[in-house]
């Protein structure tokens, strides 16, 4: 994307400057031909008129051309925009799955715990009270 700006960027300077020559041509054409007073100056309007439609033209490829990177300036900056809300989502989700790693390592602690204390209470009442039940097992 960044690329193709600079591309059109660097083509927008480029017909700019033909855009200034081509002005420039039709400037002095336009100052002799006012200047001539013989017959030979129709051929003179001619150019004249031919170099204007030139400048019309290259005008035109020219606004064109701005549009055009008006268009890939507003896509590059919605595609930032869009970037920094995906970072965003991203940091959330990153987040949301460590609380929840957390949470689980506990949940199993507990659990781990709570089966030990189990098993524990369960060997003291067999070995403890002299239960026959116990040494079945």
């Amino acid at each position: 994307m960044k690329r193709s700006c600079k591309d059109l960027s660097a083509q927008n300077a480029l017909l700019h400057q033909h855009l200034e020559t081509v002005s420039t041509q039709a400037t002095r054409i336009r100052q002799a031909a006012d200047s001539s007073t013989t017959e030979g100056t129709s051929g003179d309007a001619d150019v004249g008129s031919d170099v204007d439609t030139k400048v019309s033209e290259l005008r035109s490829v020219v606004a064109y051309l701005r549009k055009e990177k008006e268009i890939v300036d507003l896509q590059l900056e919605l595609s930032k925009q869009e970037n920094v809300r995906l970072k965003a989502q991203i940091e959330h989700h990153t987040q949301s799955l460590q609380e929840a790693r957390a949470t689980l390592a506990e949940v199993r602690l507990y659990v781990i715990l709570v089966i030990m204390n189990d098993v524990a209470s369960g060997a003291r009442a067999c070995y403890g009270g002299g239960d026959f039940r116990c040494s079945a097992r």
